[in-house]
């Protein structure tokens, strides 16, 4: 109950609604990551993947399903900088219809600019 809260008051639900994806790419990832999704922080719980057709998200919140998400780069829009705890991060707002707002660790955010940059 607490997650379906959180969840809808983060915005991660309706990143599934419009996002949710099977599909796992087998490329370079990133484990136990920090990102804030709206003003929920998901703590040491997130997979991140950048390859060509989007940024892709699995979040393992423990005693909760598993969520996967693929963004395409054409729905992302850079809107700043900002901090998750004490540690840099990149903002992204979702979609024109702004439907979320993600903070992601710099270091990632630079791993994922080419992707962007081509659709900014």
């Amino acid at each position: 109950m607490i997650f379906t809260i959180l969840s809808n008051l983060s915005g991660l639900s309706k990143l599934v609604r419009r996002y949710k994806t099977n599909q796992m790419p087998d490329n370079l990832s990133f484990t136990r990551q920090t990102i804030r999704i709206g003003v929920v922080k998901y703590r040491k719980c997130v997979t991140f993947r950048a390859f060509e057709s989007g940024l892709f998200l699995e979040i393992k919140v423990p005693l909760w399903k598993t969520r996967k998400i693929l963004i395409p780069w054409k729905d992302l829009k850079h809107t700043g900088y900002t901090k998750i705890y004490w540690e840099s991060a990149a903002s992204l707002m979702v979609g024109e219809d702004h439907i979320a707002t993600i903070a992601i660790p710099i270091q990632l955010f630079y791993l994922m600019k080419p992707f962007l940059a081509s659709f900014q």
